[in-house]
Formats: C-alpha cells, sequence, structure tokens
C-alpha cells in the first residue's frame, strides 16, 4: 500500500510500504520505499494530459483523430461547430460522410499515398457538407501518426472554416 511518512525534521514523503510475514520466525517484516519521483511523474503527466485536453478542446480550429478508414475518433468541439453536427453524430460518421462527393475519391487517393509514405502531409482546401445541407470551405491539414512498429495509427486533421474567404 501506499502512505505517507515523516522524516526527524517533520517533512513529508511517499512512500510504498510492502510487508511480509516470516512463520517459521514469527516475525512481521516491512519494507519501505520513497516513492517521491514515481509521484512527481504521475503529476507531470496528468498535467501534460491536462495541456493537451485543453488545447484539443479549446483550439480556435476544428481538430480530429481520424482513422485509416475515415471514422472520426476524437473532434473537438469546434470542429462540431463548423459542420453542425453534435459529437455523438460526427463521431457515428465518417469524414467521406460529409465531404463533398466531387471531393472524396481524390482525398482518399491522397489518404493511401499518406498510408504508405508517399506523402507525410497534406494541405488542401475542400468542401464538406454542413448538417443544414449548405457547403463549407474549409483548409485541411492532416498528418498521420504511425505505431512504433510503423503501422498507420491515425491521422490528425485540423480543419478551419474558409468560407467566408471563398465565397466573398
Amino acid at each position: 500500500f501506499e502512505t505517507w511518512h515523516r522524516t526527524k525534521a517533520g517533512e513529508r514523503w511517499p512512500v510504498e510500504v510492502n510487508t511480509s510475514y516470516w512463520p517459521r520466525a514469527g516475525r512481521l517484516f516491512a519494507f519501505l520505499r520513497d516513492i517521491s519521483e514515481r509521484r512527481q511523474a504521475a503529476q507531470a503527466l496528468q498535467e501534460s494530459e491536462a495541456r493537451f485536453r485543453s488545447t484539443f478542446e479549446q483550439a480556435a480550429v476544428g481538430i480530429a483523430h481520424v482513422a485509416p478508414d475515415g471514422r472520426w475518433l476524437r473532434i473537438n468541439r469546434k470542429l462540431c461547430d463548423i459542420v453542425g453536427y453534435t459529437q455523438e453524430e460526427l463521431l457515428a460518421k465518417r469524414f467521406q460522410d460529409i465531404s463533398h462527393p466531387d471531393e472524396v475519391e481524390d482525398h482518399l487517393s491522397r489518404m493511401k499515398q499518406m498510408l504508405t509514405g508517399e506523402l507525410s502531409t497534406l494541405t488542401l482546401e475542400k468542401r464538406y457538407l454542413h448538417k443544414n445541407g449548405s457547403t463549407i470551405w474549409i483548409n485541411l491539414t492532416v498528418a498521420l501518426t504511425r505505431t512504433p512498429d510503423g503501422a498507420p495509427d491515425y491521422f490528425i486533421s485540423v480543419i478551419e472554416d474558409i468560407s467566408e474567404r471563398k465565397c466573398t
């Protein structure tokens, strides 16, 4: 179990306590290990994850993690605002479902190039279909993350609504 102990000077430090009973001697042994570094690393990781979540959720652009087959894995609020879908609705779709039909094949072709390593990143202007049926122009930037063994894991997509600029 984990608990806190005090030094003679009164400082508190976290410890892991392991006990063992030795029946032949009729004794109980307790082993204490200072886990300060482990606690600090866990807290640093927790703070880093909170910063990432905040950056992802509060970004001024749409951000999404997309599976290699096009399923939305994680999306932020701004992306939902751009396309008019709730998170639940969008997570039940693939990016192909909201892409303008004239552009789906080209986008899939470029994704295949990323999956094979021919392209490392992708930036393009394309159209999405808003939930209300209107067309939205976006600037899309995509990067592919891979697992440690090099297999495709997911795409990181950054989506900026450029409809105002394109339609004026």
